[in-house]
């Protein structure tokens, strides 16, 4: 049976799930020395070939269970129980092909060792070399027919001459021949096919991720029985996790902050910092979420490395009933009525307001400034510092760090020319963009000293 030629890691793959004999993904990159994403790549496509199945159909992907994968049964099984199918018709091997020797004057110099009794042309029926050839029968050939009988031609008297192309198919492309009379020597593969094609719903990266962190559970669980989530007390770290699914580590971590969102993860306490499933499945994950928000002001949590404990701290001390019950110094407790959702504005409302031109709007998703808002921040950390000349960016990092959210140097730059252009404060120099604020008399426009 001939197959289109494998790439050295597809190749490579196959190799190692012949020496192990059935394994997952997991298995057959260790033992290939691939990625995890080059293995998942080579499985895929040795399915399609049909050169694979799979061991446990059943298996949920999505779920972080690893489909296990052994090598396919051997080619002649399956190529010969198309070809009976064929043959179990009212016609008998070695009538059907006649006709395809008409337009083939070769087929007159065939062999006749095995011409059947009775046939007007049966000299052409075993003519491999030139009456099948037409007809793209050469795969039939391959297979081998010791009784010299030719169970693959069906278009004599019925005129479907697609019949006996569709074993041919088979032949060359496993998956291609799916119809027809060779369905009866697929029925074991066909199942496999659909579980590559859909066992992808959602983002392949979350979905290695997750199967890491089921690979390092207590059993292998994948941590959806949502019970508790802690199926595996070791966990993953998040070099573990980029080095078994060969994930950068930047992309790793917004991944598993978006995971733990959607509670498809859950961090284990302690340090170093580890990683156990949770109950969410991987496809229901989506990989680019809103940015965490603090569940009291619902302001966006920016740069702040500890956020998602504090907000996991913040989170235990809410009540059932939406109220926050605060002790004051003397004894006196406080109920705090909490918002129930997040303020409707969210992605839409800042995503336009970050297209205007007058850049005022902070575009990560906090509460927008108000107008003039920013202008005024802006003037006010330029006059803190008189005749002290500043870039944008040391502007927005210090409104940023007054008031604990990221803030938009662009959006502070655009504040600072129309500023300047008014007269309010000085340009110091183009390259790089500095500006000052007005020193007092008696001191440079040059913004060199800081008189304070």
């Amino acid at each position: 049976m001939e197959h289109q030629p494998l790439t050295p890691a597809t190749q490579a793959v196959l190799d190692a799930l012949t020496a192990l004999g059935q394994g997952n993904v997991q298995e057959l990159a260790d033992s290939s020395g691939k990625a995890r994403s080059t293995t998942d790549r080579a499985i895929k496509a040795l399915a399609e070939a049909g050169l694979i199945v799979a061991v446990d159909p059943d298996a949920d992907v999505a779920e972080g269970t690893p489909t296990r994968w052994a090598l396919a049964t051997p080619a002649e099984a399956t190529d010969t129980d198309p070809q009976d199918a064929d043959q179990g018709d009212e016609h008998p091997a070695g009538t059907d092909a006649p006709e395809h020797a008409d337009p083939s004057p070769d087929a007159e110099t065939g062999e006749p060792d095995s011409e059947p009794a009775g046939t007007p042309d049966g000299p052409v029926d075993n003519g491999r070399d030139g009456d099948i050839g037409q007809d793209g029968g050469t795969g039939q050939d391959e297979s081998g027919d010791a009784d010299g009988t030719e169970p693959d031609t069906d278009p004599a008297n019925q005129g479907d001459g697609a019949a006996a192309d569709e074993p041919t198919d088979l032949d060359g492309q496993p998956d291609a021949g799916d119809g027809g009379s060779g369905d009866d020597g697929e029925d074991e593969e066909a199942p496999a096919a659909a579980i590559v094609q859909p066992a992808r719903p959602g983002d392949r990266k979350v979905m290695a991720i997750k199967a890491v962190l089921a690979d390092h559970g207590d059993d292998g669980d994948d941590g959806d029985d949502g019970d508790d989530g802690d199926d595996g007390d070791d966990g993953a770290t998040l070099d573990v996790i980029v080095a078994e699914s060969g994930i950068g580590h930047a992309t790793a971590t917004r991944l598993l902050t978006a995971m733990e969102q959607a509670d498809a993860a859950r961090r284990l306490p302690g340090l170093p910092q580890r990683w156990i499933p949770g109950p969410t499945k991987a496809s229901e994950v989506d990989p680019n979420p809103e940015p965490p928000r603090c569940p009291l002001c619902h302001q966006v949590i920016r740069g702040l490395a500890t956020a998602p404990d504090a907000t996991a701290t913040v989170q235990s001390l809410i009540r059932p009933d939406g109220t926050l019950h605060i002790v004051a110094p003397d004894g006196e407790t406080h109920v705090v009525d909490l918002p129930t959702r997040t303020p409707p504005r969210t992605a839409g409302v800042a995503r336009s307001a970050g297209r205007r031109g007058d850049g005022t709007v902070n575009t990560d998703g906090s509460q927008p400034f108000g107008r003039g808002e920013l202008e005024k921040l802006t003037l006010d950390v330029l006059a803190a510092h008189p005749g002290h000349a500043m870039t944008p960016q040391d502007i927005a990092t210090a409104i940023s760090a007054q008031l604990r959210r990221a803030v938009s140097s662009g959006a502070v730059r655009n504040n600072c020319t129309k500023a300047a252009a008014a007269g309010r404060i000085l340009l110091v120099s183009d390259a790089p963009l500095t500006f000052a604020y007005p020193a007092p008399a008696g001191d440079g426009p040059d913004g060199q000293a800081d008189p304070s």
